[in-house]
């Protein structure tokens, strides 16, 4: 779990380095503001590209060998950003940066293999472990930016030695995941036989249709907490607040995204993964409403903090449920769908929240939200009545 984790650390502080400087890059090489998103798109889109043939792949040659490869291939695309940049070629930069998404995609699955190594019991402690590693990451990525600058001697000149630095750290993460023996698809097939001889049967859970509320429950986690990005920050600097006050905002809320993952895992683990999951959306979906609603600074800090718990508690009980409700062989295909439904809804979000608030104010969102909320709550509420699941349960591992 250490080398997961320390690869946890290092993808996130390049995964970090997109929104931190692509609207940056962007308006340099460009001058219009209008393209200042585009490196988040093109994030996301790259990411969809890759997400569900990547958990295919790791299905079957194992998860050590693809998140090796992609560490790898992530070092080439960094440095290839540096080289775009440093080029003055908006063109190249967009390539580049979508490269490195679609390549460093399966990285952001690093999940199936904790889920593969602890039995369910302890899964949600593990995957809240690891989502751990995210909080160092997050704060390596402006040590290495900060590097940067004193290196080049001025911001726009550190960016290029800024991402050569994370091309170290990618490159870093190739010995750490050859490392990883025996694989942990290979340890979850024993992982699964001592669960199975050490537990009581369960019900037989791919009937269960809570597969449908975990991955809603994942997509809908990852949309609403963009949209809380997307928004608070805008209606904050529209009131009057200092873009430091607005920065010091999103940093608390990424503490209440990473810092408190291991204890919400391990309350996923002793009350079950739906209370958990269906808590989560009610205080991801009243929080970012509360944040656009209240945008004093205190308030609106307070809500992007909630909302930062309420992602956490979401896709950590979530990802334990998906790796409850899939067998070894079958788990990577299945987080792929996960993950292509969650950055389908990090791109969609945003745009449709613009819009609401747009076209009907505060009443739209709070309907996009309330639905945000509902959808996933429901098919759990079905999910576990079909499948006569208790909620207070952790489900027995399904047959391989």
């Amino acid at each position: 779990m250490r080398l997961l984790a320390a690869a946890q650390a290092m993808s996130t502080a390049t995964f970090q380095l997109v929104p931190a400087l692509g609207g940056v890059m962007f308006l340099h090489l460009t001058g219009d503001v209008a393209l200042t998103g585009l490196a988040l798109s093109l994030s996301g889109l790259g990411q969809i590209l890759t997400a569900y043939p990547a958990g295919r792949l790791m299905d079957r040659v194992g998860r050590g060998p693809v998140f090796a490869a992609s560490g790898g291939a992530g070092a080439v695309a960094a440095g290839l950003v540096a080289w775009a940049f440093h080029a003055h070629s908006a063109w190249a930069v967009a390539a580049a940066i979508l490269l490195l998404s679609a390549v460093t995609a399966p990285l952001r699955q690093l999940s199936v293999a904790a889920a593969d190594m602890h039995p369910p019991e302890l899964r949600g402690r593990a995957v809240g472990f690891l989502f751990f590693g995210s909080a160092v990451g997050a704060l390596v990525a402006p040590v290495v930016s900060s590097a940067g600058t004193r290196v080049a001697g001025g911001d726009l000149a550190s960016i290029p030695w800024t991402w050569l630095a994370a091309a170290l750290l990618q490159v870093a993460i190739v010995p750490l995941m050859r490392g990883l023996r025996p694989d942990p698809l290979e340890l979850g097939r024993h992982v699964h036989a001592g669960s199975v001889a050490g537990t009581p049967a369960g019900p037989e859970l791919r009937g269960t249709g809570l597969m449908p509320a975990a991955v809603a429950t994942y997509a809908a986690q990852w949309g609403v907490m963009t949209l809380s990005m997307a928004l608070a920050p805008v209606v904050m600097r529209t009131h009057g607040h200092a873009v430091s006050d607005i920065v010091w905002a999103i940093a608390i809320h990424s503490v209440g995204m990473f810092a408190f993952s291991l204890p919400l895992g391990a309350l996923a683990d002793r009350v079950g993964r739906l209370p958990v999951m269906v808590g989560s959306l009610l205080v991801s979906g009243i929080s970012t409403y509360g944040s656009v609603a209240f945008p004093e600074f205190w308030s609106a800090t307070l809500f992007l903090f909630l909302v930062g718990v309420g992602w956490s508690a979401g896709v950590v009980a979530s990802t334990a449920l998906l790796s409850d409700l899939t067998s070894v062989g079958e788990r990577g295909r299945r987080f792929g769908i996960a993950e292509f439904a969650g950055r389908g809804a990090v791109l969609a979000y945003p745009v449709v929240g613009s819009l609401l608030v747009g076209r009907l104010g505060l009443a739209g969102v709070g309907v996009a939200l309330a639905l945000s909320v509902a959808v996933p709550a429901w098919l759990g509420v079905r999910g576990a009545g079909r499948g006569q699941h208790r909620w207070g349960s952790v489900p027995a591992e399904p047959g391989s």
